[in-house]
């Protein structure tokens, strides 16, 4: 038996790697197979939802995907660009778009969503209030502060909703984000959008925030970076869309035809406020120093508590907003990452994005080995999972310690 369910798991996983390798060549960014299963048994747990209806993909959005093995899979491909997904209260955008973001990871069989696949480089974006942020460039969504503070150059121990949005954004697409996650139940109202009303009210010039609705074009058409977003309040968005996706009772349906003839039938009178391009944004670097996991003059103390917390020297780092991280194996192994790769890589990289690229290449040629404190091999606290570069990233970013040295 055990042999049997070792057999199935190498397959799901060998599938999933099949089925993500072939999303860029086919223009997609997620993949959802006819016959999954997407609804979750409850808040509380991960297991599927008994007597839940199978996710069946619209006929226009369909496409077959091969399988090495021999084969094919049908179900519903999100096609590069900007896609949103609406539709009324519980009929299962949320729970679409959390299969879509884990979906950057294989499932085990019997989960119910084994051929859900999204892009590796997909990251999951949200307001995080009161979260730290360090010389981050927010300028392409912030604008110049009150009081004189500049945005290009921002840091706070207490970002509000909208600049800590700005700041995951900013800092995603500096370690290499390609595809942008967004749910507009987490995110911040402000920073989504400002419709015609508000502009009339509050003048151009008395906001700082440029809203999302008027970069997400430019993400993809300049950047090369798509957007999936649930939204269910604001058909503003319907002019910026390239698909547009309603759920009805768990099943999807492509609307993108009649949002584009309500759009054009009742224009919202908005005026566009971007002015200057989007930009990637400067790179940054941390300084070493400022990554300290240390208790006293000597001991190194990285511990994991739960999913959501790692305990780093005398810090602890909130990753209750990084939601791709998905086990506490992983995190702790977000912990010993972060001291890796300030202290090992920080001397040869330029910049973050650069010491990502040499965590990455150690995780390839030595395995989670290289997490050996201090470059002690198999001297490990071992159960590590193999974090993502955008949640080791993630993790230092958060760490109110640290300090990241911008580069012109």
């Amino acid at each position: 038996m055990a042999s049997e369910l070792g057999i199935r798991f190498v397959e799901t996983v060998a599938r999933h790697g099949d089925l993500r390798h072939q999303l860029s060549a086919h223009g997609l960014v997620a993949f959802i197979a006819d016959g999954a299963v997407l609804p979750r048994r409850s808040g509380a747990s991960d297991l599927p939802m008994a007597d839940a209806i199978p996710f069946r993909s619209p006929e226009s959005l369909r496409v077959s995907l091969p399988l090495a093995e021999g084969g094919t899979v049908t179900g519903m491909g999100i096609p590069e660009g900007v896609s949103l997904i609406v539709g009324g209260g519980y009929h299962g955008k949320t729970t679409l778009l959390r299969a879509i973001e884990r979906g950057v990871y294989p499932h085990i069989p019997g989960d119910g969503r084994e051929a859900v696949v999204c892009r590796a480089d997909a990251v999951k974006i949200r307001a995080e209030d009161g979260r730290r942020v360090s010389h981050v460039d927010i300028s392409p969504f912030i604008g110049n502060l009150p009081l004189g503070r500049a945005t290009a150059d921002f840091s706070s121990d207490d970002a509000s909703g909208s600049t800590s949005q700005a700041a995951n954004i900013m800092e995603a697409l500096e370690v290499g984000a390609k595809v942008l996650l967004l749910d507009e139940d987490t995110s911040a109202t402000n920073f989504m959008v400002r419709d015609a009303r508000m502009q009339a009210l509050v003048a151009k010039g008395q906001e700082p925030i440029l809203p999302f609705l008027d970069r997400v074009r430019e993400l993809y058409e300049r950047l090369g970076v798509s957007t999936v977003l649930v939204i269910g309040g604001s058909g503003d968005y319907f002019e910026v869309a390239d698909n547009i996706i309603k759920m009805m009772e768990y099943v999807p349906e492509n609307v993108t035809a009649e949002a584009k003839r309500i759009a054009a039938a009742r224009p919202t009178g908005r005026d566009v406020e971007s002015e200057q391009p989007m930009v990637q944004g400067r790179s940054r670097r941390p300084i070493p120093q400022s990554v300290d996991a240390s208790r006293g003059r000597r001991e190194i103390k990285i511990e994991a508590r739960g999913r959501d917390q790692i305990l780093f020297g005398r810090e602890s780092v909130d990753l209750r907003a990084v939601e791709q991280l998905v086990d506490p194996s992983q995190t702790r192994a977000v912990g010993y990452a972060m001291h890796l790769a300030a202290h090992r890589f920080s001397a040869d990289t330029a910049d973050l994005d650069a010491m990502m690229d040499r965590l990455e290449t150690s995780f390839d040629q030595e395995g989670l080995d290289v997490l050996a404190p201090f470059g002690r091999v198999g001297e490990h606290p071992g159960n590590f999972a193999r974090p993502r570069r955008f949640e080791v990233a993630a993790g230092l970013n958060r760490l109110r310690s640290i300090t990241m040295e911008p580069i012109s």
